[in-house]
């Protein structure tokens, strides 16, 4: 209060200046009623202060502990749910019932969001994980096992489920023969009856391969001969003459060729085996030779023989067939040197080796 006084005392003193001044630099001294209600404000005024200084030093001489500020922040779920730091509370006088709480989920239907009080360096809770994971089941209605398993296990190492990839059904067609492959297969079916003896079914398969590859020659011509021996031959001609009709070829035309000489028809012969001259071999070109003879066509029988010939020089039949050409030609010597080679070279029956020795001269020899 001393110091109240003395503040005081100083007023005083300033209201017993000389006055000697100026007038405008003076102020106005005051009523004794203004001065008193000055004093009285003046007092209120301090004790204020003092009051305020006297409970800050106070609190700072109290020896109680100070609880720790209380931090919330927002426990990250396992889903990524967004993460709210709460602001810190603003300093309060300490209060000896206040506890750390739990705060609850913002919505019912949200992801499992726990609010954990975190404490200030160096603060020692009293409550174990467990026992913390045990209020939190029963606040939330939550089994204790499912809450102690999540508070063991970091934001950190919670991952997303492995997703095992399926590899989609895949149907596997076995793959459809094409006609010319499934042609093939008839075939060497049909040629495997045919060596058991099976001439029938042989016949079937090669029949059953023509109608999925119709330009198969090798087929129609086993078919053919199959035919041809079996007494069909005109079946046999019919289904050469198709196989041309559809696929020009000279194989099929000798062959129709063929089978018209043996059925004695000779000129049908020749112009089937004219269409596959450029595909004949010596014994085509023999058997031309032979028919031409019989129409009387010396000169081309002569040529037909002479390309078999070139080929095949030791062939006997075909040499008497050339003497035989010449000599209806008058070409008397040039056949006996063909005679005479088929009689050296060939393997007659009697009567044709008597006829040969005639016609060189060498009878009883």
């Amino acid at each position: 209060m001393s110091v109240i006084n003395q503040m005081l005392r100083d007023l005083d003193a300033r209201g017993d200046a000389p006055s000697d001044l100026p007038v405008r630099e003076r102020s106005m001294p005051g009523t004794p009623r203004q001065f008193g209600m000055k004093r009285a404000a003046l007092s209120v005024a301090l004790l204020l202060a003092g009051g305020v200084a006297g409970y800050f030093a106070l609190s700072a001489g109290s020896s109680e502990p100070k609880p720790p500020a209380a931090t919330h922040i927002a426990q990250p779920s396992p889903v990524s749910a967004p993460v709210e730091v709460a602001p810190a509370l603003p300093d309060e006088p300490p209060i000896a019932s206040a506890a750390p709480s739990v705060a609850l989920p913002a919505a019912p239907s949200a992801p499992f969001v726990s609010s954990v009080v975190v404490p200030e360096p160096g603060y020692q809770p009293t409550d174990s994980p467990g026992m913390l994971a045990g209020k939190m089941a029963r606040s939330l209605a939550i089994p204790e096992t499912v809450v102690q398993v999540a508070s063991n296990v970091s934001a950190s190492t919670l991952k997303e489920p492995a997703v095992v990839k399926q590899e989609p059904a895949v149907v596997k067609k076995m793959a459809e023969l094409s006609p010319e492959m499934e042609a093939q297969q008839l075939y060497d079916e049909a040629l495997a009856l045919r060596r058991l003896g099976k001439i029938d079914a042989a016949m079937g398969k090669y029949r059953l391969a023509l109608e999925r590859q119709p330009g198969m020659r090798i087929a129609r011509l086993q078919l053919a001969r199959l035919l041809q021996e079996s007494g069909q031959a005109e079946s046999a001609l019919s289904l050469l003459k198709a196989g041309y009709e559809h696929q020009s070829d000279g194989g099929l035309a000798i062959a129709a060729g063929r089978l018209l000489g043996d059925l004695g028809r000779r000129d049908e012969a020749l112009i089937w085996l004219e269409r596959g001259r450029d595909s004949l071999r010596p014994a085509d070109h023999a058997l031309m030779g032979a028919l031409l003879s019989q129409a009387l066509r010396y000169e081309e029988s002569v040529k037909a023989y002479q390309r078999a010939l070139a080929a095949e020089p030791n062939q006997g039949g075909w040499l008497l067939g050339l003497g035989l050409a010449l000599e209806s030609l008058g070409r008397g010597n040039e056949a006996q040197v063909a005679y005479r080679n088929a009689l050296e070279r060939g393997d007659f029956k009697p009567d044709v080796v008597k006829f040969l020795r005639q016609k060189t001269g060498s009878i009883g020899q």
